[in-house]
Order: structure tokens, then sequence, then C-alpha cells
């Protein structure tokens, strides 16, 4: 229908009636007397359509889309259409609000359920802690090797971090530096064994064992079994004598060498630039060092080989008629430090054949703190390559409980698994150099004279 509009110089609302329509459209014009094409009804349909989106969105109600949807049926009213011809229920503005509500939901979801899983895995973990702390009362938490325990002050401190962390057993290395070689090493040896000994009776909760019922009984009363040992072989003097007296004073394992401190019948690990390796020394194991190999397997002492060169380290794990001990040590794939021992793969290996342990440090590499998840897979990377019987724990990043209770998530950790770390595979090699005690032959021998010759050892030679 064709309507004429009267001529006005700006334009102005009309109304425009038709016979069969209950609603009154209005058109706009600027200029009089000019019928609107149908391509300008549609370009103000199309922008209509848009603000309708934009309505929809932004109101996210049915009132503004049903708003809209009228203004657009008179615009098409305006072109030439009727305004009685029935029109279709707007869906779009529907699917609209159901989408706003779907991703309404799904935020609520994000925000949810993260939640309820924290809640669940920490319930689960406070489930899993509590199983390690039962566990731990069941078999004793050996811990190799405790460190720092000069000092009155470092060793008081040290034992509550021990009860603390439900720690069950230490091994105890009594230290001596390497400058004495050839001087006092050994004195300054028995006078550490006889602080330890002095230092362990103050407290009431600690006591030195020496096999491995005693430290299993000394765990199941509530104290903290003591593993006296030396840390390097120069504190033996190059003496069998020294050797067996020192089991007699209650020492149940000796480190063959300490760091850059090589003997002369064992090569030790040089980490340090500053130490000048003397190619007059052996790097391995001499003849004399597999005696005092042998002699300490027939007394029953673990031998501990961490700071070893590899050489001689290959050479004990092949020598060796029972299993060894590695401590405070660490994969070099995973930690390669100069005051921690930094085993090689290929020595790891040499484990399952020895049956001896490697007992990882998991709190530092170098002077880096591990996490706990670094910690645990330095722990299943060694079971990979030497096997779950030959791995023990030196040290904890948090607390031990913290760090089993995860690594117990892992199914293949069961009870018998953690077992085994935490300590049964130290008292089963233990219960294995006990059982070779005086079954074995006695060895005696003395260096030759001219091992002594280029140092300034002293000995009296009685001519």
């Amino acid at each position: 229908m064709h309507t004429d509009f009267p001529h006005h110089k700006s334009g102005k609302m009309v109304p425009q009636h038709q016979p069969h329509c209950k609603q009154t459209c209005f058109v706009f014009t600027e200029i009089a007397d000019i019928e609107l094409p149908p391509e300008i009804t549609k370009l103000q349909s199309e922008k209509l359509n848009l603000a309708m989106k934009s309505n929809e969105i932004m109101n996210g109600g049915m009132a503004s889309a049903s708003a809209i949807y009228k203004n657009k049926e008179c615009l098409a009213m305006g072109a030439g259409q009727s305004c009685h011809q029935p029109q279709k229920s707007p869906t779009k503005g529907r699917r609209l609000i159901v989408i706003l509500c779907a991703v309404l939901v799904c935020v609520t979801m994000a925000g949810g359920i993260p939640l309820i899983l924290q809640l669940r895995s920490s319930s689960l973990l406070e489930a899993r802690m509590s199983f390690i702390r039962r566990l731990l009362t069941e078999a004793p938490l050996i811990e190799g090797s405790w460190t720092n325990t000069e000092k009155d002050s470092n060793f008081s401190s040290n034992i509550i971090e021990v009860r603390k962390n439900l720690v069950g057993a230490v091994l105890w290395p009594v230290t001596v530096p390497c400058g004495s070689q050839y001087l006092d090493a050994v004195q300054l040896a028995v006078e550490g064994i006889d602080k330890a000994k002095r230092l362990t009776s103050k407290t009431g909760y600690m006591r030195i064992v020496e096999s491995s019922d005693e430290m299993e009984q000394t765990h199941l009363k509530g104290e903290v079994a003591i593993l006296m040992g030396l840390g390097g072989g120069h504190t033996l003097g190059s003496s069998l004598g020294v050797l067996r007296s020192m089991y007699m004073l209650g020492v149940r394992f000796v480190s063959l060498t300490s760091f850059g401190c090589t003997t002369p019948w064992a090569g030790a690990s040089i980490k340090n630039d500053l130490i000048i390796e003397d190619n007059s020394t052996t790097n391995s194991l001499t003849t004399f060092g597999k005696t005092v190999l042998y002699e300490m397997n027939r007394l029953g002492m673990l031998v501990e080989i961490s700071q070893m060169s590899e050489t001689a380290m290959i050479t004990t794990l092949k020598t060796a008629r029972a299993p060894v001990l590695l401590i405070n040590a660490a994969p070099l794939s995973l930690c390669n430090s100069t005051n921690l021992a930094s085993i090689p793969d290929h020595i790891l290996s040499l484990l399952q054949d020895n049956g001896g342990v490697i007992m990882l440090n998991m709190e530092k590499c170098g002077d880096r703190p591990l996490t706990i998840r670094e910690a645990i897979n330095a722990i299943n990377y060694v079971r990979k390559v030497a096997g779950v019987d030959h791995i023990g724990l030196s040290g904890a990043p948090k607390s031990y409980t913290f760090l089993l209770a995860e690594l117990a998530r892992d199914r293949v950790w069961g009870n018998a698994a953690i077992k085994k770390l935490v300590g049964g595979n130290v008292v089963r090699i233990l219960r294995e150099i006990e059982t070779l005690k005086d079954r074995l032959p006695l060895y005696e021998n003395w260096l030759p004279r001219k091992v002594f010759e280029r140092n300034s050892y002293c000995r009296y030679e009685d001519n």
C-alpha cells in the first residue's frame, strides 16, 4: 500500500493505519513524497536484527527480544507486507538463554569440581599419612648418614628432627679429617667413637646397637637405634689389627674412602678441583685393599663404597663376598654435586648381582633443595635401574611421612615395597653380613714397607 506524506523540511514520525492491523507503525523519512524502497527496509531490518542479538546478550531476557521482534514486523509492514500475517515465535533468543545457562553451569562446575577433588585428595592424603605412621611403627625407618654432630647444639637439634620425622635408626659415621692420615687419624677415630657413646647415653632414648636384631628391638621400645661407623679408610691406619679393634668398640660399617682422601690401598673419588691427585697412589683397590674387604666380610662389618673412585667401586662390587652399602648418594644422571656421591647407572645396575643397597639423599642436590616430586622421581629411577630390593633413604625434603605418603599414591609402592625402602633392605644386608661372621678364614696382611717410604707415616719398626 502506497501512502503519500506531507512535505516537511525535517523528518518526523507519521502514523500509518491499516484496516486489518491493530498496531500503529512509524516510518522515518527525510524527504516528502518519496516511497521507501525495499533495499532501505532490508538494510534497516538487518540493523534491527543486530540490535536484537545485542540486546538479547546484554539483557538475557525474552522481553527485549520480543520488543525488537515487533519492531522488525512493523518495518516489514512499512515495506508493503501485511501485519496480520502469522509470525513464528522467536527461538533464537531462547537458544541464547539456554547457551548462557549452560555456560553458567560449566563455570560453576569448573570452580566446584576442583574444590571437591581437593577436599577428597586432602582426606586421602591424611589416610595415606596415617598408613605410613602405622607402618613406621612396625618397621624402623633407617636414615644414613647422620652429619653435623660435632657440637652438642647441633646434636640436640638433629635429635629433635630425627624424632619428629619418625626415624627409627641412624647410621652414624665418625668423621676424621683427611689431613690426619699418616698422623693421628686412628686416635681421632677412637676419640670420636668415645664421644658418640657419651652423647647418646645422655639422651635416654638413643642406643648404640651392634646387630640387626638389636636395631629392631630398640625400635620396638620406642628408642632410636644408632649404628656406628667410620667415615674413611684412613682411620684404620692401614692395619687389620686396628680394623678388628674398631669392631670390638662397636663399629659396624666403614667407608673405605672419603671424598678426595685416597689411602695407600683404595682410590677415592676426586670432586674438588683444589685437590691435586697423586699419580703415584692407586685409583682402584689394591691387593691389601681386597684383604681389608675380606676381613670386614669375616667380621660382619658393612662395606661402604659411595665415595670411592669409579674403578675402585666396580672392583669392590665384584670382589666383595657380601652386599655393600652406598650412603648419602644419588644417581649421577639426576644430580652431579661436589658434596654428594653421584653414582653412574652402570654401577647402580651392579647392585643386583652384589645384593647391595644405595641409600638415596633426597634432601638436596648440592645447595639446591629438592622438591617432593624430584625425590619421588629419583626413587623410581633407582628402582627401575637397580631394583626395589636395593634402595634405602638418606634424607627427605620436608618429612619422610609426607614423602612416603605421596609415594604411596603409586600402586607399585605397596606395604611390602615401602617397608623395603624405609629400612628393610638395609636390615637384610646387615643380616647377610652377620651370617658370614667367623665363617671365613682369618686374614692377616701388612702393607709392604715401600708403600710408606714416600709418605710421612710414622711407624715404629722393631729390628
